[in-house]
């Protein structure tokens, strides 16, 4: 899986805490509406961010211009990537269905490593195996 420019800006803003009007009018110095629009635009890939944009965001998010460029290597994560990788087998996904949003969302966590999201989807996922087990006792 490889993470877009897009869903990069769009997780890392998320990590700061702010919806795209407050994140697009501190980096642009912009009123909260024509921020937002902007950074939407720029998560829907309507946008292209220059390269002004770009460094204007990573001073925001206290990040190198270079962590905002996505590296074809360093994204790409999945049962047949060579730096490793998990194989989650269909039947698991099946019987615990809430894992694929959780599983897609850590593999672009690790891809950004961002730990404090890594714990937090980690934390979620104990949670739908925990829950699955009690149901499972419950019901025998």
């Amino acid at each position: 899986m490889e993470l877009t420019l897009q869903e990069k800006i769009q997780l890392l803003r998320k990590r700061t805490g702010m919806n795209q009007g407050q994140f697009g009018a501190k980096a642009f110095n912009l009123t909260e509406e024509t921020g937002r629009t902007k950074i939407k635009n720029i998560e829907l890939g309507k946008q292209k961010p220059s390269a002004d944009d770009l460094a204007q965001m990573a001073k925001l998010l206290n990040l190198p211009v270079s962590a905002l460029m996505p590296k074809a290597d360093d994204l790409t994560i999945g049962p047949m990537s060579s730096n490793g990788g998990m194989v989650v087998e269909q039947a698991v996904i099946e019987r615990f269905r809430q894992l694929g949003p959780y599983l897609e969302m850590l593999n672009r966590a690790v891809a950004i490593k961002d730990e404090e999201l890594i714990a937090h989807i980690a934390e979620k996922l104990s949670g739908i195996f925990l829950f699955s087990t009690r149901l499972k006792a419950v019901n025998d």
